[in-house]
């Protein structure tokens, strides 16, 4: 009887031994499964956005048209007693037609108009006082050619030369009294004319979504200057007329009529690949 009771509570230890490490192991079990579910989770709220697909980005490639609004801010160049002196700083618009030859090379049309400010004084000397109003505008018509760097993402930078021809307009009006010494003398008149100019530029565009946005610096050189006004006065001991004639741009570096300009955009495609 006694060895009965001995091997019954043998037996019995050796279930709650056996039990135990059941529980042990079926809870280890269980804190990684759930440890496993938790890392899963947490992967996946984690992952990078660049795993979901992106939406429709334009693409700058082979074949593209782009069609592009551009305006900015021109400072006139020279001394102040040259083109400085008849134009101030200038705002203006363009419409630029684009055209990619590679990913990397562009080919633009552009055309625009620039309007500087107004430019004005008055003051006396030598028993006469004079007053003037000097207003000038270009219309710039450009081909230019441009590299864009091949970098990755949407930012491209890139540089350019562009030639073409600018239309200058220049009017004038100028008052001088003579305190009745003679009779006043009043022009108020406008002249034209061309000259051929080269553009280099610096810039970026960046791409969002279906259109791309532009800046860039560019420097606007003349080959020429301002239109120049020739005064012919009829002289018969008083004067009694003026005549004025409007020549071509004036050679004189100090009246070259360059500035450098600051520009924005955006652009959109239509047509092409």
């Amino acid at each position: 009887m006694k060895n009965s009771f001995t091997f019954l509570a043998v037996l019995l230890m050796l279930s709650n031994v056996v039990f135990a490490q059941m529980q042990l192991k079926l809870s280890s079990d269980f804190e990684q499964q759930n440890l496993s579910q938790a890392l899963k989770s947490n992967s996946q709220l984690i992952q990078p956005n660049s795993v979901i697909s992106p939406p429709d980005v334009m693409e700058l490639k082979k074949g593209l048209i782009m069609l592009g609004l551009l305006a900015d801010l021109s400072i006139p160049m020279g001394s102040d007693s040259g083109f400085k002196h008849i134009a101030g700083t200038g705002f203006s618009g363009h419409v630029v037609l684009s055209y990619l030859l590679s990913p990397e090379v562009m080919l633009a049309l552009r055309a625009g108009y620039i309007k500087y400010g107004t430019q004005s004084e008055e003051g006396s000397e030598l028993g006469y006082s004079y007053k003037y109003e000097d207003s000038y505008s270009q219309i710039p018509i450009l081909l230019g050619a441009y590299y864009m760097f091949g970098t990755k993402g949407a930012f491209k930078p890139y540089i350019g030369l562009a030639l073409g021809l600018f239309l200058q307009n220049y009017n004038v009006k100028w008052t001088e009294d003579f305190g009745g010494t003679y009779p006043a003398y009043n022009l108020d008149e406008t002249f034209s004319a061309s000259s051929f100019g080269v553009v280099p530029a610096v810039g970026f565009y960046f791409l969002l979504g279906s259109m791309t946005l532009q800046a860039a610096a560019e420097y606007n050189y003349l080959f020429s200057g301002i239109p120049v006004a020739e005064d012919n006065y009829n002289v018969d001991g008083l004067y009694k007329s003026n005549s004025v004639a409007a020549t071509t741009a004036t050679t004189d570096p100090d009246h070259k009529a360059s500035s450098i300009s600051f520009l924005v955009g955006v652009s959109f495609p239509i047509g092409g690949k």
